[in-house]
């Protein structure tokens, strides 16, 4: 066993990675943390889900019903009925209220209960209600307020200066369900220095990488900065403009990510902690004036469109799909060897372990946790 290796031992006898609680070296806490509901946190596409649906999000353990009434506006309550506890989800949307699908409870946006399918029950005396969450909606993205109702208005919702202003850049969207914890996406993320070796098919070759020029932290936020240029036998090579800077930039903006690179494309990735091994990633993916292939001509916009659903298809979905294989191992391997030793020579990974447990650390002493 490594030397001063923690080791735990679940049910079983196995060893498994320890809490937060129980662990003592930064990785650890890193991998065991969880984040900070006080902040907006993407959960679906609004596109979606349309006016009339509900469906089951969840964080952190948190069960949520996210539903549409009719008049477009995205509502969020606890996943349970208060008469039986039966989850919302599984039932439907009258209007702008969710019905319970056993005994036809009603429950408005506020969370208060508003009606019955019979009337064994009087409302004037059955006073129920269930938890309401905060909702918002920008660039397409439903966002949740997870935490202290007390705090949502010290909370700012994401900015994406790219799609701000008259000429927004084009925008791919695409959502996935991982089995990892957010730490393994944000070491994808912030290390670039895995594009070589994971992507090697032409249409998922995309950059090449020099050395790290500068990695900062400040506050709640970490920046890495790399040199880079297009990968010349790539797909992507033959869709992007020229680069106006030969310069990449990753940001871990607690709780949200995201990558700028030469001044025509950008990555924003938002994360969902659903439980402690399952993440949801929300992602826009963004070009400023793509070319069409071989033509290189700027795609019109009458064919803005189908160009982004080809590209999609193409280019988009099987380069993340290799991201998020890696995300996967990378959970597998630690929760594997999580006592080996640590070799880390990437300068932004330990600064982003940092502000993950300085984060929930203050998160867990402020609430009492």
């Amino acid at each position: 066993m490594p030397d001063g290796a923690e080791t735990r031992a679940g049910s079983q006898g196995k060893r498994r990675p320890p809490t937060f609680a129980e662990a003592t070296k930064l990785r650890h806490k890193a991998w065991a943390a969880g984040m900070d509901p006080n902040h907006w946190y993407a959960v679906a596409f609004a596109d979606d889900i349309a006016p009339g649906a509900a469906t089951a999000i969840g964080f952190q353990g948190q069960k949520v019903a996210l539903f549409r009434g009719q008049d477009g506006v995205f509502r969020a309550l606890e996943d349970r009925c208060a008469h039986r506890q039966v989850q919302l989800s599984e039932g439907f949307v009258r209007d702008c209220a969710l019905v319970c699908r056993y005994h036809g409870w009603t429950f408005d946006g506020d969370g208060a209960l508003t009606g019955f399918a019979n009337d064994l029950a009087d409302r004037k005396v059955v006073k129920a209600r269930v938890r309401a969450y905060p909702t918002a909606v920008r660039y397409g993205v439903v966002f949740v307020f997870f935490g202290d109702p007390a705090r949502v208005d010290l909370a700012a919702l994401p900015q994406i200066p790219e799609l701000e202003g008259p000429r927004p850049w084009l925008c791919v969207p695409i959502a996935y369900t991982v089995r990892c914890h957010p730490t393994a996406v944000v070491n994808n993320i912030m290390d670039s220095t895995h594009v070589a070796t994971l992507h090697t098919k032409f249409n998922t070759r995309s950059m090449l990488y020099g050395p790290v020029t500068r990695c900062e932290a400040e506050g709640d936020r970490v920046m890495v900065e790399h040199e880079v240029r297009l990968d010349e036998k790539g797909l992507l090579r033959h869709i992007l403009a020229a680069f106006e800077h030969p310069t990449q930039r990753a940001y871990y903006d607690y709780p949200y990510l995201h990558v700028h690179v030469g001044g025509i494309t950008a990555l924003w990735n938002f994360m969902l902690p659903v439980d402690d091994t399952t993440t949801v990633l929300l992602m826009l993916s963004l070009s400023k004036q793509p070319h069409l292939p071989l033509l290189k001509l700027p795609v019109p916009s009458l064919l803005a469109r189908p160009f982004l659903g080809l590209a999609k298809a193409a280019l988009v979905r099987p380069l993340f799909d290799e991201d998020v294989w890696s995300t996967e191992a990378e959970q597998r391997g630690y929760e594997e060897h999580f006592d080996a030793a640590e070799i880390e020579p990437h300068p932004s990974i330990r600064p982003c372990y940092e502000l993950t447990v300085r984060k929930w650390s203050a998160y867990l002493s402020a609430s009492g946790g």
